[in-house]
């Protein structure tokens, strides 16, 4: 016999388990701009993904008439998502460090430090998609980050250490002007 905390919870009744949201189960694809090589198993490197607050809050404004404070929706600060992935780096066959040189190439469309060119947006931005699924495989959320472009620097072995023996990572945050979500 079930006890009553278990055969009362509506989300246990046979037939009708509820799964819980996984923070692991998830996939991105990153789409870099025109002219810049994809990094083979780009997918494969991603270890976090951080910043997805799509929602952001909304101050409250108030009004004050006589003794009395009425309070309203205010704007968003930003509608912009800055959005972080950290990358595992690996050396290829011919000992190249490929994620970083392809995000590095993005990086150089907007400003390559080493000539001073400057680009132009519509040259630089990409597109971000990351999809959420259950245990099943079936995807119940996907986000769409339009018009992103790197914001952070490229830190490839900024620190360097013989106490360390941890393989080395990449943070990239990328600014997402816009955004699509949609749920199952």
């Amino acid at each position: 016999m079930a006890l009553p905390h278990y055969s009362q919870d509506q989300t246990a009744k046979k037939g009708q388990q509820y799964e819980p949201v996984q923070k692991n189960l998830f996939e991105v694809t990153v789409l870099p701009p025109t002219g810049v090589a994809d990094a083979p198993l780009l997918i494969q490197h991603v270890n976090t993904i951080s910043g997805l607050e799509l929602y952001k809050g909304i101050e409250a404004v108030a009004q004050k008439f006589k003794f009395s404070t009425r309070s309203f929706a205010g704007m968003p600060s930003e509608t912009s998502v800055d959005v972080t992935i950290n990358f595992s780096l690996n050396l290829n066959n011919a000992n190249q460090a490929y994620l970083y040189k392809t995000m590095r190439q993005w990086y150089n469309k907007q400003f390559d430090p080493q000539t001073g060119v400057m680009g132009l947006k519509k040259d630089y931005v990409g597109t971000i998609v990351i999809v959420q699924f259950n245990r099943a495989g079936d995807i119940y959320r996907t986000v769409t980050l339009e018009d992103c472009f790197i914001t952070s620097a490229l830190g490839f072995t900024a620190e360097l250490s013989y106490a360390e023996a941890e393989p080395e990572s990449l943070e990239v945050v990328w600014r997402c002007d816009t955004w699509k979500e949609v749920l199952a």
